[in-house]
């Protein structure tokens, strides 16, 4: 098994957009940094979403492929801004199809979202100028598989960027000059630490309303809440890109 089961978290994509405890939790902690209409899901704020524009360097008519989208929204805003291409990729059902919505309401529709994963995008050898993943890779078991397989479907020159958390046992970098990157950037997301701390303090306090609110999307959500604030001191949240 190369990927966690990430569809655990079906139950919340479906329920997310239907709680206005936790939409507010989030509008409190990021204020004006958060990127509320993209229906984000996880902690990318507008201040990573600038990061990304820079390091991708979208040129009219490239393409992107986004994995482990979810609903979408940061790529839709990345590629509908540079005037590029779009296929945004996930293994959960339910966020495909709120993706596919959301880009229409975001003004990209042309944007395509399938089923697929980091380890099998099921896309041709070079048949793409960028890949993008926000907060989506730590879901992933086999990385090495994951970085050969962008490598695979990257064009010569190719632009990988991505967002994640890297426990002290991990390299990213080094797992990506072995697969045949090289590594253009390496930084702490701004003020990330402080921020998601808040978001779990909130959401455990709010607890029980969540239950109502998210019904059997709350579980995941709470557990992540009670056991990821002890470690996340040491799992810094990292901007990283890399180009072919």
């Amino acid at each position: 098994m190369s990927e966690v089961t990430e569809d655990r978290y079906a139950d919340f994509y479906t329920r997310q957009l239907a709680s206005p405890t936790l939409a507010r939790i989030y509008r409190e902690v990021y204020g004006d940094d958060h990127p509320e209409e993209l229906r984000p899901f996880g902690f990318v704020t507008r201040t990573d979403l600038a990061r990304f524009a820079d390091l991708l360097s979208l040129r009219p008519g490239e393409l992107l492929v986004d994995v482990g989208c979810g609903r979408g929204g940061p790529g839709v805003s990345l590629a509908r801004d540079a005037g590029a291409r779009l296929l945004g990729l996930d293994p959960v059902e339910s966020a495909v199809r709120g993706a596919r919505e959301l880009s229409v309401t975001l003004g990209l529709p042309e944007a395509r979202f399938e089923i697929g994963g980091f380890t099998a995008t099921g896309l041709g050898d070079a048949s793409c100028d960028a890949v993008l993943s926000v907060d989506a890779l730590w879901m992933v078991w086999n990385k090495r598989a994951a970085f050969a397989e962008m490598a695979r479907i990257l064009r010569p020159g190719g632009r990988l960027v991505f967002s994640t958390w890297e426990p002290g046992y991990l390299d990213h970098a080094k797992m990506l000059v072995r697969a045949g990157f090289t590594v253009t950037a390496k930084e702490e997301a701004h003020r990330w630490l402080e921020r998601q701390l808040e978001v779990y303090r909130l959401v455990l306090q709010e607890a029980d309303t969540l239950r109502e609110e998210l019904g059997p999307g709350a579980p995941v959500l709470l557990a992540e809440a009670k056991d990821t604030p002890a470690t996340l001191p040491d799992t810094p949240r990292y901007i990283i890109a890399a180009t072919l």
